[in-house]
């Protein structure tokens, strides 16, 4: 399986951007991935956490990119870093903020792009703006596009029955993770250890995120499998025939990719949610225990991508 590369980025600070980068870093290691974190922001807050906090295993490395040099030097530094990391690691996770001086192009060369983001109405305005700008990528017919997923972080309880997200139109298809909780124990964690192992909500809901980005990466991988084989079936038909055993490969790969594509999950549900709007949902995953009901995404989550800004 090839290296998974995932671009934790805004271009707001405050939203937790370099805590989710650290803390997926971490959580990842832990299902037993190779994993390299790369830094690319000045002030190292994410590395700095891993360096600090009990080692884990993750390898980390901090480069600040020549934002002041402007043309191609920013992408090709990043793509020289990237490349070199996914040489030896099962993940790399990149933390960036983003800025007009890097090129939209250099997120072709990630798999999963994270946007991260608060509740507040400017924080989903800003975000949906960086994201208008950018629609051009994740709508791209020439190149594969990453997959988006949008993250909702520093989510305080009182916004889970809140309406704020079906206010905002977003440009883009995306997929929406589970809400990552704001607390105090959370920032007492910096440095000192990882959100995954907080025995609180907290913790819970980051660990649900955990759970949503590795779906995400088998949702993508089954997407690649069922492409591939839709581009080598018309050709190996012609060549081969009814051949069994094609036959039988091309159908194996097509169940393995439909069983991944609908396993239970947020993300699962949203993409039908997000393809047949009017239909119901249907799920026959477990209730959720000890207490944390709040955390199902609630319906103002779900349409959060519902609407799309005209051209």
């Amino acid at each position: 399986m090839s290296t998974f590369k995932v671009l934790v980025t805004s271009q707001k600070g405050g939203v937790g951007k370099s805590t989710v980068a650290a803390n997926l870093a971490a959580y990842l290691r832990r299902q037993g991935q190779s994993v390299t974190l790369l830094d690319f922001d000045t002030h190292g807050s994410s590395s700095t956490w891993l360096t600090r906090a009990p080692q884990i295993g993750v390898v980390v490395q901090h480069h600040v990119l020549p934002l002041d040099q402007g043309g191609n030097r920013p992408i090709l530094d990043a793509r020289l870093h990237l490349r070199r990391a996914a040489s030896s690691s099962d993940v790399v996770i990149c933390d960036l903020t983003w800025t007009d001086s890097i090129a939209g192009e250099l997120m072709f060369e990630y798999d999963l792009v994270i946007v991260p983001t608060s509740v507040s109405e400017i924080e989903l305005a800003a975000t949906a703006g960086f994201l208008s700008r950018h629609r051009w990528v994740f709508d791209s017919a020439l190149h594969t596009p990453p997959t988006l997923l949008v993250a909702p972080t520093r989510v305080q309880a009182e916004h889970l029955h809140s309406d704020v997200f079906s206010k905002q139109r977003f440009p883009v298809s995306f997929m929406l993770s589970p809400p990552i909780l704001e607390a105090q124990s959370a920032r007492e964690m910096f440095e000192r250890g990882y959100l995954m192992d907080l025995p609180d909500n907290c913790g819970t809901s980051f660990n649900a995120f955990g759970q949503a980005v590795c779906d995400a990466r088998q949702v993508r991988n089954a997407a690649q499998i069922q492409a591939l084989t839709q581009r080598v079936s018309a050709p190996l038909r012609s060549k081969l025939g009814t051949h069994s055993g094609v036959l039988n490969m091309r159908a194996n790969l097509l169940n393995t990719s439909s069983s991944l594509s609908n396993q239970y999950s947020i993300l699962g549900r949203h993409r039908v949610q997000k393809v047949r709007p009017d239909e119901p949902i249907k799920t026959s995953a477990p209730a959720p225990s000890n207490g944390m009901s709040v955390m199902g995404i609630p319906q103002f989550l779900k349409r959060m991508s519902m609407g799309v800004i005209s051209k």
